[in-house]
């Protein structure tokens, strides 16, 4: 007996267990990111660690966030977790001026937005500002 057909004697119609299935959040039915939100943080660009920021074609990861400097005081910053599989392996090219996963090749625009078919769910993008030499990163 297929699946199909014991729903069926079940009496379980295709539709009513699809309003089951997305009603119980299951993942197909929900939200495809896979990046946790309410993120807010600053980091101090004069600190060691942050001050590779201050040359255009750096990033660094902080808090599971990729933050690069993509132009002279501009500031990009999106998830490092790959929309395509979950891995944690997205960073910034400078050479192609966007995100990469280097797991699947997924390849994303400096907005986030997929650029080929392992990309196509695109990433998660945070909002930055700097004041001084604080780097605010934002849900």
């Amino acid at each position: 007996m297929t699946r199909g057909q014991f729903l069926k004697n079940m009496g379980i119609s295709g539709g009513a267990l699809l309003a089951v299935y997305c009603a119980g959040g299951l993942s197909s039915c929900t939200n495809d990111s896979v990046t946790p939100s309410g993120k807010d943080f600053t980091i101090n660009l004069d600190e060691a660690n942050y001050s590779p920021l201050k040359t255009v074609g750096n990033f660094v990861v902080v808090q599971e966030v990729v933050v690069a400097c993509t132009a002279v005081g501009v500031y990009k910053a999106v998830t490092l977790i790959c929309s395509h599989a979950g891995q944690k392996q997205v960073a910034y090219r400078k050479s192609e001026n966007d995100f990469y996963c280097s797991a699947h090749g997924a390849n994303f625009d400096i907005n986030g937005k997929g650029k080929n078919s392992n990309g196509s769910k695109g990433l998660t993008v945070y909002s930055t500002t700097l004041s001084g030499s604080n780097l605010r990163i934002f849900s």
